[in-house]
């Protein structure tokens, strides 16, 4: 037996979907008549003859059916989720349509919550609406999918195809989409099951496969994955087109300081670049204490720095300083210090706006 699809039509209330993807319809080829075959009878032995010692040692027990046999297996592979994402990830031997998420760096909310807006977003791409039907559960409408396709009979050929049977399918459900968050709020898990299902078979009602309900909530998941992933990349490029968030303000020890919104690794690495575009040459460092020895001399002045003067005036004094940067939280606190004194204010806003855009461009880099 041939399959050759020629329509499809999908259709949800006023609802319309393309579905081709998640609906499998691939049948068996072949010749089924070993599905009426009978055991063969034991062996009859003439009167005359003497009848053998029979051993059961070879005998086939008796197949336990379930399920459909022959022309009625659905020949369909089990789809698998594709954790795409940076972050996410399947257990090995994960059997459910199940995908966890970790917090990573430039995520624009909790992990929990840029999960959840993903998935809303591609529930609203699909024109589905839901609602809330438990602490961390959502359920959308019922969603209807209908399809059909012609079968070719065994004894029809490729040019006369002439013994054709249209095969008219439905298939009703709702998605239910349940998620997971760890209590330390770093890790979710996303789920995805379908309820309330139903099928037709031309127009007679025929049981939908685990199979079946498994690829169909697989292909959500993987739309969520594939969300989930674009939502934190155009995160990631609005916080680099953006700038490092940088202001004015006091340290622990209340001294005048710049506060970067960047832990100490990042924000040592590029304080290190923003000084030198800015024209604080670095003439010594020390990572462990966190300090940035550099000269300043106005552009023009005469003074040998190497790169050449291929920066503005900050309208501060020449000379040394230290740049020391400590842990201030989450971010990081930037002092100036000169002739064993912190800077005042007034010095660190003016070397701010040039200060801030090398750390934009430092950060794009």
């Amino acid at each position: 037996m041939n399959f050759r699809r020629t329509a499809i039509v999908t259709s949800l209330a006023t609802i319309t979907l393309a579905s081709c993807s998640s609906i499998e319809k691939e049948q068996p080829n072949g010749d089924f008549e070993y599905v009426e075959l009978n055991q063969r009878q034991e062996l009859t032995v003439p009167s005359n003859l003497e009848t053998p010692d029979y051993s059961n040692t070879y005998n086939i027990p008796p197949a336990d059916v379930a399920g459909p046999v022959g022309e009625d297996v659905r020949v369909v592979s089990p789809r698998q989720v594709h954790p795409v994402a940076l972050g996410s990830r399947v257990l090995e031997n994960e059997d459910e349509p199940r995908v966890y998420f970790d917090l990573v760096e430039g995520m624009p909310d909790t992990v929990a919550n840029t999960v959840w807006k993903a998935a809303e977003q591609v529930l609203q791409r699909k024109g589905l609406t839901y609602t809330q039907t438990g602490e961390n559960q959502w359920t959308t409408e019922s969603l209807t999918i209908q399809d059909e396709y012609e079968v070719e009979g065994e004894d029809s050929s490729w040019f006369f195809g002439d013994d054709e049977t249209t095969v008219s399918l439905q298939q009703s459900f709702r998605y239910v989409l349940t998620q997971a968050p760890e209590s330390h709020g770093r890790t979710t898990a996303l789920e995805v099951a379908l309820d309330d299902v139903s099928q037709t078979v031309n127009g007679e009602s025929v049981d939908m496969s685990e199979l079946t309900q498994h690829n169909l909530a697989v292909d959500l998941v993987n739309k969520v994955v594939s969300q989930v992933n674009r939502v934190h990349q155009q995160s990631i490029q609005q916080i680099r087109e953006a700038g490092v968030p940088i202001s004015v303000g006091s340290n622990a020890k209340q001294q005048p300081a710049y506060i970067v919104e960047l832990d100490f690794d990042d924000a040592w690495v590029l304080t290190g670049q923003a000084l030198e575009q800015i024209g604080l040459a670095i003439d010594d460092l020390n990572r462990e204490a966190g300090t940035y020895f550099v000269e300043y001399s106005e552009p023009d002045s005469g003074f040998l720095f190497i790169g050449g003067d291929d920066y503005d005036s900050l309208n501060i004094p020449e000379g040394e300083y230290e740049v020391r940067l400590v842990e201030f939280g989450d971010d990081t606190a930037i002092t100036v210090w000169s002739n064993d004194e912190v800077v005042d204010q007034a010095w660190l806003e003016s070397v701010k706006p040039a200060f801030e855009k090398a750390l934009k461009v430092a950060s794009q880099q």
